[in-house]
């Protein structure tokens, strides 16, 4: 697809801005007097910081290709529209959790939001140990509540497909999920890569393993047939930013409609890598080993937190048109299958944890935990614990019939 519209940056950027009210007034003065200044560290989209009199504001644009790669790697620039829209039903349903939306232009895909400082990208928290309280309660606020509330148990089912529809239309951004995180990491492909030749052994492994293979496949096949809720998408660290006291996610471009497990797995791989891979990073040490326990402490926390938050929602506010009230009237008549169901979202978790941490290791999007650990042979060690505990959440998900059995592996794989 050929680009019919130009970068914005510096005063076209500036003048561009000052035709939106709200950023205008958010940012105070004239175009004249805004600083515009590129920050983004990701690999699809353009991200700008734009600083006035008054305020500052955040902009993305999305060119018609992956920025990381160029023009070789075409992609629908339209993903900005769905990043937008995701914002505009997970800020309906859990304002607090997500950055405010203050412009959308369709023609540039240019996308304005609320500058959030001093928030630091999760990831690079981690990276350095710092320890944030409300973590766990406030992702398990944004994920109950952005969950459920475009679920089939929250919405009429007519509102829930057009919704569901829509979103069918992010074609090329699941279509790379579908690739990276379900195929290409079981078979030779010119975009994996891993430590080599430490875990030449491993990619074998991988590659001719058919039950790990089915597995990963029969996840797929839910990835695409299974429209529980409007999910983030691409839900790990590097989506999260932070303060002491606030939690907000942000890059939902990848933004559809599948189960609920994926972004929970998703996250749930991110945990986990940062804690194990935090043995590359800092000799074992009393420090070392509180800050990991604190990781899986949160991991701990973040599920029961999400479990219990989605079971009074569906208890208080349940309208609609799966298991409709008419049916049930009291609401303990459901108990049994409320927890039957946070209990397959559960089953989902595992296997999708699984598959994302394998994909981060051998796939082509790698992660700063373990790809700044500078000694080769240590990097391989912590990313074989990884593919380890990886391994056998995919293959045996029943092994892991609580959090806690996860994170006692995690603590001794």
């Amino acid at each position: 697809m050929a680009a019919t519209y130009a970068l914005l940056e510096g005063p076209a950027l500036a003048e561009h801005l000052n035709g939106v009210p709200a950023v205008a007034a958010r940012l105070g003065g004239r175009p004249g007097d805004w600083r515009v200044r590129e920050i983004g560290d990701g690999n699809v989209n353009y991200v700008f910081e734009v600083r006035g009199p008054a305020g500052r504001i955040c902009v993305k644009q999305a060119m018609p290709y992956v920025r990381v790669v160029g023009e070789s790697w075409p992609l629908t620039p339209r993903r900005t529209y769905y990043e937008y829209r995701a914002l505009q039903e997970h800020g309906r349903l859990v304002a607090a959790r997500v950055p405010e939306v203050l412009g959308y232009d369709p023609e540039r895909n240019l996308l304005a939001l609320e500058h959030l400082a001093p928030h630091v990208v999760l990831r690079h928290g981690l990276l350095h140990g710092v320890r944030y309280p409300r973590l766990a309660r406030q992702l398990a606020e944004y994920l109950a509540g952005s969950m459920f509330g475009t679920s089939d148990l929250a919405r009429p089912a007519v509102e829930k497909r057009r919704l569901a529809t829509l979103f069918g239309g992010n074609t090329e951004m699941t279509q790379i999920m579908e690739d990276m995180v379900f195929t290409e990491t079981y078979r030779e492909h010119w975009r994996n890569s891993w430590t080599h030749p430490q875990l030449d052994a491993a990619a074998d492994r991988l590659r001719s393993d058919t039950g790990l293979k089915i597995a990963a496949s029969r996840l797929k096949l839910r990835y695409l047939t299974c429209a529980q809720a409007l999910l983030h998408g691409d839900l790990h660290t590097g989506s999260i930013l932070v303060t002491e006291d606030d939690t907000r996610v942000i890059d939902q471009e990848f933004a559809c409609f599948g189960p609920m497990g994926f972004d929970l797995g998703t996250l749930l791989a991110h945990l986990l890598i940062g804690h194990l891979a935090r043995a590359g990073h800092q000799p074992a040490d009393a420090e070392r080993n509180e800050y990991q326990e604190w990781i899986l402490e949160v991991i701990e926390e973040l599920w029961h937190g999400f479990s219990r938050r989605f079971l009074q929602l569906w208890e208080r506010s349940a309208d609609g048109d799966a298991y409709p009230r008419a049916l049930f009237a009291h609401p303990a008549d459901l108990d049994t299958e409320r927890r039957r169901y946070v209990d397959q979202v559960w089953a989902d978790t595992l296997g999708f944890c699984g598959t994302e941490i394998l994909r981060r290791i051998f796939g082509l999007a790698h992660v700063v935990e373990l790809q700044s650990i500078p000694d080769d042979d240590i990097r391989a060690a912590c990313e074989l614990r990884c593919v380890s505990l990886a391994t056998d959440l995919l293959t045996r998900p029943t092994a892991y019939p609580t959090v806690e059995a996860v994170t006692s592996a995690a603590r001794s794989v």
